[in-house]
């Protein structure tokens, strides 16, 4: 008995010491913990610099850092066809949308509990598989939408339930803001997912959806923000307001990268560290200690993003063995029988 284990117990173990020595795995650690700094970072500087402007910043130079990658490996900015350009336009108008909506939540509630809600964007995008691509979508994934939803209101804790006089405030702008910013995600994720089956490379799409939110943020600021451009010129919020783009600029690159080159389930889970490191850091940085009940509703929110990225690893196995009567879910055609 003891020499039939021993095999078993070597490959494991020769399983986790390759799975540690793939770089990828730190680099998506890495890049998750860079937005959670960032994220904080924004609340940090809400009062002083109008939130549009944060996005102009952050994404003017995500934008200029994508230029010399894009002609380092000689990729084409032109969209070949009338589809191309739709669906970037469609996929960078949501995805703008998506932005404005979380970074705006982000200056109505605390950073941790606006990431956690953030992580329903992986229901948003079974729901949405369903409806569109006809995907399957079965009583456990009802029931993990339920426990989700359940985590939203221990976040929200709107003032019907759990008392008190300001919750229906914050549960109708920051909550809701997010949630809808989910939403958002998850349309982009699956104009996206059809874009790469056209075979448009990512690092074009982020580019377009760079400069679309750029446009759309200037204008934004110049018509709409009541304290206009307030670029701060001197304290800490000017170091703070770089920081926020560079930091943005370095964790996109590094998940992007991480994306392309591990599996892109495993990043998703890791992706979920995102909850823990901005709970931490809004704490050390700026104070402000988690309710119970929203830990109580993160770890919830964070539980069923885990599981549903492990269920789709196993239908993702099923499908390689019968990729005919999945094709729809990956090129988004209509279902034929």
């Amino acid at each position: 008995m003891e020499a039939s284990s021993a095999p078993g117990h070597c490959s494991l173990g020769i399983r986790c010491a390759r799975l540690c020595e793939r770089p990828t795995i730190y680099l998506t650690v890495i890049s998750v913990f860079f937005f959670a700094v960032d994220h904080v970072l924004v609340r940090y500087i809400k009062d002083t610099v109008p939130v549009f402007e944060v996005i102009f910043v952050s994404y003017g130079m995500l934008f200029l850092s994508l230029i010399p990658m894009l002609v380092y490996l000689g990729e084409s900015f032109r969209l070949r066809t009338k589809e191309h350009v739709l669906l970037i336009f469609l996929s960078g108008s949501t995805f703008a949308a998506a932005i404005f909506l979380f970074y705006f939540g982000l200056t109505q509630m605390p950073v941790g509990d606006s990431t956690a809600i953030g992580l329903m964007t992986i229901i948003f995008v079974g729901i949405f598989g369903r409806i569109f691509l006809k995907e399957p979508f079965d009583s456990v994934d009802l029931i993990l939408v339920i426990f989700d939803l359940g985590g939203v209101v221990l976040i929200a804790r709107p003032s019907s339930m759990f008392g008190g006089g300001d919750g229906l405030e914050a549960f109708a702008l920051g909550p809701l803001a997010v949630l809808l910013s989910s939403g958002m995600y998850a349309v982009t994720f699956l104009l996206t997912r059809k874009m790469g089956v056209l075979g448009i490379n990512s690092l074009v799409i982020v580019f377009y959806h760079s400069l679309m939110i750029i446009i759309t943020s200037a204008l934004m600021t110049t018509f709409l923000s009541e304290e206009g451009w307030v670029t701060p010129s001197c304290g800490s919020e000017r170091y703070v307001f770089v920081a926020i783009g560079l930091l943005l600029s370095v964790a996109r690159s590094l998940l992007m990268y991480c994306y392309a080159n591990e599996e892109p389930f495993l990043v998703s889970i890791l992706s979920t560290n995102d909850v823990v490191f901005s709970y931490i850091l809004e704490f050390a940085i700026l104070g402000t200690a988690p309710n119970p009940f929203a830990l109580l509703g993160a770890a919830l929110m964070v539980f069923v993003s885990i599981v549903v990225s492990i269920k789709r690893i196993r239908s993702f196995s099923f499908r390689l063995s019968c990729p005919h009567r999945y094709r729809h879910m990956i090129t988004g055609e209509p279902l034929t029988e």
